[in-house]
C-alpha cells in the first residue's frame, strides 16, 4: 500500500517548507546548469558592453527567407556570438521599423504575432538533431529539443538566461533600438562536436506598414530548422562537464479539501549523468494539476490530446515518439515509483522506462515498460520499440512490438515513412493478438511558399489493442482502416495586401474493418490569408457522409455540410478572433459561434479569453475560458483561470501563486474551486527544485 505521510500542517508542515527553502537559498548551484567562471564571459544585464564582447564573432548581413526574396528592407541588426568553455552567448543590437509585439508572461507559450527571435543550435554539427531558443523582448522564454531536422518536443526544458533593454520604441519618423543579451549554458548538453557547432538566428519583424517578414543568417534557413545553419568554428573546445554529475529535484507537495485535514506528501526526481548516458528516477510522482487542462468539445467523437505536463516523461518525448502514437504519456495515471535511461550517442539513441502505478484498494499495481532504439542520418531513420503493461486489477498482461522507418529523398521535400505494430494480450487466462500499421508519406510545407502534400492509409484488425495508444480522429481503439489526403499552395508575397495566402483541399475516410462501417467520409476545402499586416481571414467547407443508425437500428448514410469562417485582428498588443461553425450535422443543425480575445497592459498583465457556444441535438452548450496572469515582479507571477461548461454544469476557478527560480524549480500555492457552484474547494502547495552536484 501507498504510504501518506500526514500531519498537522501547522507547525510540521512549516518547519519542513522552511527547511526546504533554507536549503534552496543556501545550495551553492543557483541553476541546474554551471556559471562560466571566464573572466571574458559577458554578464546578461541586456546592456552590451563593447569590452565584454570583444573576440566575437560579428553578423551585420543577413536574409529575408520568408516570403523569400532577396531584398535587403530588414531592420538593421547586429548580432553577435561568442562561446566559452562551458556556455554560448548571443547578443543583439536591433533597430526596429516597425511595431515590436511582446506579451506573453507564460515561460513556453507565446502568440502567433509577437516578435520573437529565434536561436537554432545544431550541437552535432549534423544537420539533424539540436535544440530551440525563442525570446521575446519581455524576456519570456521557449525552448524545445529539435530532431529530424525540424520536428521538435516543447516539453523539453533549458535554464538559459536573457536580459533586454528597450531604449526606445520606433515611431513614423525614427527607429526604436534594444539590446539583449543571451547566455546558453552547453556543458550538460549530450553529444557535442569539440571542433564546429551549427548556429542560426532568425528574427520576426513588423515592417512599418504592418506586414511581417523573418530574416536569418543564411539565405536557405528555414523558420525552425536545421536544414542550413552557419558552422561556426570554436575557438576553444566545450567542456564535458565532469564525466559524472547528479541533480536532485525534491519536492514537498501539502493539499486540503474541503473540510479534511491537510495531508502532505514528499517525492522527487534525480538524476545521473555519464558521457551521453542518462538515468532519471521519480518517486512519488506529483499528478497534481497545476494549472487544469482546458474545458473542450469535439465533433465527430474525436478524442481529445493532453500534453504532458509531468517532467519525468516530458523531456525525452523525441526519443520515444513515433508515427503511431504507441505512447500517449497522459494514459499514465498515478506514478508510485519510475526510471528513465536515454543515451544519445551521434546516431542511435535509446530510451528505456519502467513504472510502477499507483494501487488499487485491493493493493493491486500495475507495471509498465517501455524501451525505443533509434538509428538516425540525415536521410535515415530506423527504430523500433516494446511495450510491456501489466494490470493486476484487470488481471490483464499487454506486450507490443513495433518497427519502424523514415527516408527522406536527399535535396528534397519529399519524405516516407511507415510503422508496423503487434500487440499480444492476455486478459481472463485468454490470449488475443493482433497488427496495426502505417504508410505516410508527404511534401514538405515551405513558409516561403511552395506546394505541399500529405498521404496516408493506415490499418487496425479488431485484434490489436494498445492501452497507451492514441489517435485523434477514430473514435475507436481498433478495427478501422484510415485513408488521407491532402495537399495544397502556400503563397507568400513581399506586399502590403495578401502577402500570405494558402489554399488546401483534402479527402479521408475512416471505416470498420468489420463492416465498412463508416465513421467519416470527408471532403473538404480551406484557404487562409492575410488579409493586411494585423488581419487574417479562414474558410473551411467540408462535405461529409458518415454511417449512422435511425431509430428501428437500420445503418444510414448521413450527408453532413459543414463551413467554417473565422477573422482576427491584432491591434497594439492586443488581439480578436471571432469565427462561425455551421451546417448540417447527424440529421441536425449545428451552430457554432466561438470568439477570443487577448490584452496585454503595462508589460505585467495579460488577460485571455474564450466563448464557444454549441447548439446542437437540443443541446445548447456555453464553455467558457478566461486567464489572467499577473507578473508581480521578476519570478513572482499570480496567475487565475476560470472555466464553465453549461452542460456538465461544471465550473473550475483556479488561482495560483508562482515563484520561478528558473525552469522546472518553483514554488506554487494554489486554490482550487470547482463544482456547478464552485462548492469544492482544494488548497494546495508545493516546493519544488532542482539541486546540482
Amino acid at each position: 500500500m501507498k504510504n501518506y505521510y500526514c500531519l498537522s500542517f501547522k507547525k510540521p508542515y512549516l518547519f519542513l517548507a522552511l527547511f526546504f527553502l533554507t536549503a534552496i537559498f543556501f545550495s551553492n548551484d543557483a541553476n541546474s546548469q554551471s556559471q562560466s567562471t571566464s573572466p571574458s564571459a559577458p554578464s546578461i544585464d541586456g546592456k552590451i558592453n563593447a569590452s565584454e564582447w570583444d573576440g566575437a564573432t560579428v553578423f551585420t548581413k543577413f536574409h529575408i527567407i520568408s516570403p523569400k526574396s532577396d531584398l535587403q528592407y530588414y531592420d538593421s541588426t547586429i548580432v553577435l556570438i561568442k562561446t566559452t568553455k562551458d556556455a554560448i552567448y548571443f547578443g543583439f543590437r536591433y533597430w526596429p521599423k516597425g511595431k515590436v509585439i511582446s506579451k506573453s508572461l507564460r515561460r513556453d507559450r507565446s502568440t502567433a504575432e509577437e516578435n520573437e527571435f529565434f536561436i537554432m543550435l545544431d550541437m552535432e554539427n549534423k544537420g539533424t538533431n539540436g535544440y530551440f531558443f525563442a525570446f521575446s523582448f519581455l524576456n519570456n522564454q521557449r525552448d524545445a529539443i529539435v530532431y529530424n531536422i525540424r520536428n521538435s518536443s516543447s516539453e523539453w526544458d533549458w535554464v538559459w538566461q536573457c536580459k533586454s533593454t528597450v531604449y526606445r520604441e520606433a515611431k513614423e519618423d525614427s527607429t526604436g533600438y534594444i539590446e539583449t543579451e543571451i547566455k546558453i549554458p552547453v556543458d550538460k548538453m549530450q553529444n557535442k562536436n569539440q571542433k564546429q557547432i551549427g548556429v542560426d538566428v532568425q528574427m520576426f519583424a513588423y515592417k512599418p506598414d504592418g506586414s511581417y517578414y523573418t530574416y536569418s543568417l543564411m539565405p536557405d534557413a528555414e523558420i525552425s530548422s536545421l536544414k542550413s545553419v552557419y558552422k561556426l568554428d570554436l575557438k576553444q573546445p566545450f567542456d564535458e562537464r565532469a564525466n559524472v554529475n547528479f541533480s536532485a529535484t525534491p519536492y514537498i507537495v501539502a493539499n486540503k479539501y474541503n473540510d479534511s485535514t491537510y495531508k502532505s506528501e514528499f517525492g522527487g526526481e534525480f538524476t545521473l549523468n555519464y558521457n551521453k548516458h542518462r538515468l532519471k528516477s521519480t518517486v512519488n510522482t506529483d499528478e497534481s494539476t497545476l494549472e487544469a487542462d482546458p474545458f473542450q468539445f469535439a465533433f465527430y467523437n474525436r478524442s481529445i490530446f493532453l500534453s504532458e505536463k509531468r517532467p519525468f516523461l516530458s523531456k525525452d518525448l523525441d526519443i520515444y515518439g513515433s508515427q503511431i502514437n504507441l505512447f500517449y504519456t497522459r494514459a499514465i495515471e498515478k506514478i508510485d515509483y519510475g526510471f528513465n535511461y536515454t543515451y544519445r550517442g551521434d546516431n542511435l539513441k535509446i530510451g528505456s522506462i519502467y513504472i510502477k502505478e499507483g494501487d488499487d484498494r485491493a493493493g493491486n499495481k500495475k507495471d509498465f515498460f517501455i524501451t525505443r532504439p533509434r538509428y538516425s542520418t540525415r536521410e535515415f531513420n530506423a527504430g523500433g520499440m516494446f511495450i510491456y503493461r501489466n494490470d493486476k486489477t484487470n488481471d490483464y498482461l499487454e506486450k507490443i512490438i513495433s518497427f519502424d522507418g523514415f527516408y527522406r529523398i536527399p535535396n528534397s521535400r519529399f519524405r516516407v515513412l511507415g510503422q508496423v505494430a503487434h500487440s499480444i494480450n492476455t486478459q481472463g487466462g485468454t490470449t488475443t493478438d493482433g497488427t496495426g500499421f502505417t504508410a505516410y508519406s508527404y511534401y514538405e510545407f515551405d513558409n516561403s511558399g511552395g506546394p505541399y502534400y500529405d498521404a496516408s492509409y493506415s490499418r487496425f484488425d479488431d485484434k490489436f489493442k494498445a492501452s497507451t495508444s492514441f489517435n485523434s480522429q477514430v473514435g475507436s481503439p481498433n478495427n478501422f482502416e484510415e485513408l488521407s489526403f491532402s495537399g495544397g499552395h502556400n503563397f507568400n508575397y513581399n506586399r502590403k495586401y495578401f502577402s500570405q495566402m494558402n489554399f488546401s483541399g483534402s479527402v479521408y475516410r475512416a471505416s470498420q474493418l468489420s463492416d465498412g462501417f463508416n465513421y467519416q467520409k470527408k471532403y473538404s476545402l480551406s484557404s487562409n490569408y492575410t488579409v493586411f499586416g494585423p488581419m487574417n481571414f479562414s474558410q473551411y467547407v467540408e462535405y461529409n457522409m458518415p454511417n449512422d443508425f435511425d431509430s428501428d437500428g437500420n445503418r444510414i448514410e448521413r450527408k453532413n455540410f459543414l463551413q467554417e469562417y473565422d477573422l482576427s485582428y491584432v491591434f497594439g498588443n492586443n488581439a480578436v478572433s471571432a469565427g462561425y461553425y455551421f451546417g448540417t450535422y447527424f440529421g441536425d443543425y449545428v451552430k457554432n459561434p466561438y470568439m477570443s480575445a487577448n490584452f496585454f497592459f503595462f508589460e505585467k498583465v495579460a488577460i485571455s479569453g474564450s466563448v464557444n457556444y454549441i447548439d446542437v441535438f437540443n443541446s445548447h452548450t456555453t464553455v467558457l475560458n478566461t486567464r489572467l496572469d499577473y507578473k508581480v515582479f521578476d519570478k513572482f507571477f499570480v496567475r487565475s483561470f476560470f472555466q464553465r461548461d453549461t452542460r456538465s454544469k461544471q465550473s473550475l476557478w483556479n488561482t495560483l501563486f508562482q515563484y520561478e527560480f528558473f525552469a522546472g524549480s518553483n514554488i506554487y500555492f494554489v486554490l482550487n474551486l470547482s463544482g456547478e457552484l464552485l462548492q469544492r474547494t482544494t488548497r494546495y502547495f508545493k516546493i519544488g527544485y532542482e539541486f546540482n552536484f
